[in-house]
């Protein structure tokens, strides 16, 4: 007995050394990708732009880039989507899955024991077969009885990893939460955008919308004029009707316009978590576009790679697809596990009614190899690689693409600057001219059509200027989105419930079977923080 033990012991002793040495598969590094040196795209302020001529580029910080608007209400409707967007509600409960999931992959890599019992009469000499589980039936004894009619005790499984196949599932479990957590932090970047871009489109549409009031308003004042004039002979029925058709062209603007301001305020109560009728009054009072900055330091293309969600997602899910290569690899390997068993056994003894316990055990390993599977294990093996070079090529192209973007941002962004400051100076000429047509009119030197194609072009250039201060806020969003701004301080997430082990929670669900339906259960609170990083 003492040899046999020592026999066990031994040969566990060399099963967990060749466990702490060995992993089939490849070993992931994570790829050095060949990134510029520095943007092409230009940071140069426009003339006359906030930042004046040698002075550096704006560098607001990234965690809360919306913040250098200065807009205190645009800052609580980011705070307010943080919390209550759907969509990130999702990414959240995603990324608990994934850590979930993790803990289930080291559950499974641990010993696992199970309680078995049979209880049968009949005419074969062990009717616990095919009842019990077969570690249990293995250790039973029909030696001196007739049948055994009675087997109950406990088995244990213990698959050692002696390939690394559990290794592998759970570097492939780790890095895919980690990449379910990137993909979180994507989202929240994705809303704040949305939100900053959604209140920059509400202020536009309210700046249009106040242009054309006031131009009708403006124009209903000059066709009272002209009507006058034209009542006492001064003027023709001509300019009665150019004033007449100018009025109603501006009015025909006003409805499609205040349309679009509540579009704009619909659409933010959306990424809010809440109904639009619920937004309406605290965004019905008009605004100011948010002023821009002169100009932004993009930085270096390197920092994209640590800093876009997307980009480190598809890191992480290249590392999880290579952990998968060493998954399916080890299944090519033999599986041993350590098999045992504990209980006891009761039967009948040959030409008696007399029943007779007795205590049983069993304990060895055990070893499945697959010899012939016609290529379908070396297949599965073939789909986890191209799988993982799939992913690199993915991560690759996010990577040209996040440069692209921030190359094309940046450009919009000073073309939009330079736009808005000739519109400036068109705006203030168009003024003067609608003010030397009105003064030339009144004193009879023109017609009244210099009057309305001064005013005509004069709105033209208003809205235009609001047009293109709304296009500055936009790419102004779409670049520190593409410098992946935004997701940094909101990091902390719910601790996720530690799995119990299947007997105590069997129990407690059968307790808690009255809770509410997911649907009406709250989300879990952002309080409890548990970052999750590589």
């Amino acid at each position: 007995m003492n040899r046999r033990l020592g026999t066990v012991l031994a040969s566990l002793t060399v099963s967990v050394l060749v466990v702490a040495s060995c992993s089939v598969g490849p070993a992931y590094r994570t790829p050095k990708p060949d990134v510029p040196d520095r943007f092409v795209a230009s940071t140069q302020a426009a003339p006359g732009a906030a930042v004046g001529a040698g002075v550096s580029p704006t560098v607001p910080d990234l965690a809360s880039w919306w913040k250098s608007l200065n807009d205190p209400e645009l800052d609580s409707l980011v705070d307010r989507a943080v919390k209550n967007n759907f969509d990130i509600e999702v990414a959240l409960v995603r990324l608990q899955q994934a850590r979930t999931y993790e803990a289930e992959v080291v559950g499974h890599a641990l010993p696992e024991v199970d309680a078995t019992g049979a209880e049968a009469r009949g005419t074969g000499t062990d009717l616990s077969r095919g009842r019990a589980t077969q570690p249990m039936v293995s250790a039973d004894n029909t030696s001196g009885l007739e049948h055994i009619n009675t087997l109950a005790g406990f088995d244990a499984v213990w698959e050692l990893d002696i390939f690394g196949g559990y290794r592998r599932a759970f570097q492939a479990a780790r890095f895919s939460a980690q990449a379910a957590a990137q993909a979180r932090y994507g989202v929240i970047t994705a809303v704040i955008s949305d939100v900053v871009r959604g209140y920059i489109d509400l202020r536009g549409a309210q700046l249009q919308l106040g242009i054309l009031n006031q131009a009708s308003d403006v124009l209903r004042q000059s066709l009272s004029i002209v009507n006058q004039r034209y009542e006492r002979g001064i003027t023709n029925g001509l300019d009665a009707a150019l004033a007449t058709r100018e009025l109603d062209s501006f009015l025909a603007q006003v409805a499609p316009a205040e349309a679009e301001v509540k579009a704009s305020q619909y659409t933010i109560a959306v990424l809010l978590g809440v109904y639009p009728e619920s937004m309406v009054d605290e965004l019905a009072a008009p605004g100011m576009i948010p002023s821009m900055p002169g100009s932004v330091a993009a930085g270096a293309p390197l920092d994209l790679l640590k800093r876009r969600p997307d980009i480190q997602q598809a890191e992480r899910e290249l590392a999880a697809n290579t952990a998968r290569i060493g998954l399916a690899t080890a299944q090519l390997f033999p599986q041993v596990a350590l098999v045992g068993s504990l209980g006891a056994q009761q039967g009948q003894i040959p030409g008696s009614t007399e029943q007779v316990g007795k205590h049983l055990w069993s304990f060895g390993p055990g070893a499945v190899w697959p010899v012939l599977d016609f290529g379908a294990i070396d297949a599965q093996v073939d789909i986890a690689d191209l799988g993982a070079r799939a992913s690199l090529a993915i991560y690759r192209e996010r990577i040209l693409a996040a440069v692209r973007e921030v190359d094309s941002a940046t450009d919009s962004f000073s073309a939009q600057q330079t736009r808005v400051q000739n519109l400036h100076e068109a705006l203030a000429a168009g003024q003067r001219a609608v003010d030397l047509a009105t003064a030339r009119y009144n004193r009879g030197l023109t017609d009244y059509l210099n009057v309305v194609d001064a005013e005509r072009e004069f709105y033209e250039i208003e809205q235009e200027d609001v047009s293109a201060q709304t296009s500055a806020g936009e790419q102004f969003v779409l670049l520190y989105r593409a410098l992946g701004g935004g997701w940094q301080n909101y990091q902390s997430v719910p601790d996720i419930r530690q799995p119990q082990p299947a007997v105590i929670a069997a129990f407690r669900r059968l307790l808690a079977s009255n809770r509410p339906s997911p649907s009406t259960t709250p989300a879990p609170s952002a309080g409890s923080a548990a970052n999750i990083d590589k």
